[in-house]
């Protein structure tokens, strides 16, 4: 079996990729750069993508390249190799107002064609906030790292809006549940159905790190949910969120020192 791993050097796409590799399967990585096209890849996990939907409203064009049309790009692959589609959604595509929350939602329209057309099979994985080591933004790690540092920390809004944390190593075990066909195809809500605001988060990374994080609230810089996490989460057994803050304490201070060097 020949798995192709699209994004194979950025965080979420890198700890797919390694997983895979230790655990001794066939693995390919592609990183805006050339494909091996005499592989038959029998599944393609495309994790290429930008990420940053505040970035997308300035740079839109940028985030149609790198976002739907390099999905249809892969998606023209896998029809071509009779591979197994996975793709990386997103819960902001329920309200579209930017570009990157249109491209998802547009790529899921064209997953859907290509299974209707072309018998595709294919997994959708709506994204809720996955996190952990490797990851240099999102709340978890700017609020620890904000906290180590002993400086202020940003929180959008009151606080009070909902989340749901997801460790990255969860997201890799159930990558490697739909390889093994332990899940039929199908769209599904890549979270631990644990809603947590903001503000708990703060405490939790506070009692963690054992220190106290200096807040200044700001207002939203684009649209957010108040309610964001899983109702029908596919994660099982995740990682305490606890587990993970101190996971990600151990990353920022390894980082700390390497920056040092």
């Amino acid at each position: 079996m020949n798995i192709l791993v699209t994004g194979h050097k950025g965080f979420i796409g890198s700890h797919i990729y390694n997983d895979l590799k230790s655990k001794g399967y066939n693995v390919y990585g592609y990183d805006l750069g050339s494909i091996l096209e005499d592989v038959k890849y029998d599944i393609i996990v495309h994790m290429a993508a930008r990420g940053l939907i505040r970035e997308s409203t300035k740079h839109p064009y940028n985030y149609f390249e790198d976002g739907l049309e390099l999905s249809i790009k892969f998606l023209e692959l896998a029809r071509k190799n009779n591979a197994t589609f996975v793709f990386p959604s997103s819960g902001s595509i329920a309200d579209p107002t930017n570009p990157y929350s249109l491209g998802k939602k547009q790529s899921e329209e064209w997953i859907y064609l290509y299974n209707k057309l072309y018998n595709l099979k294919y997994y959708i994985l709506q994204f809720y906030n996955i996190y952990g080591p490797g990851s240099r933004k999102g709340a978890v790690y700017l609020l620890t790292r904000a906290a180590l540092g002993n400086e202020e920390g940003v929180v959008y809004g009151d606080g009070s809006h909902i989340r749901d944390y997801v460790y990255v190593d969860d997201v890799s075990n159930l990558v490697d549940n739909i390889i093994n066909s332990k899940i039929p195809c199908g769209r599904y809500e890549v979270g631990t159905g644990v809603g947590t605001s903001v503000n708990e988060l703060v405490k939790n990374i506070e009692n963690v790190v054992g220190k106290r994080i200096k807040i200044r609230n700001e207002p939203y810089i684009v649209n957010e949910g108040e309610r964001l996490y899983a109702e029908n989460p596919a994660v099982k057994n995740f990682r305490d969120l606890n587990y993970g803050i101190k996971k990600v304490a151990e990353f920022i201070k390894n980082d700390a020192n390497i920056a040092k060097l």
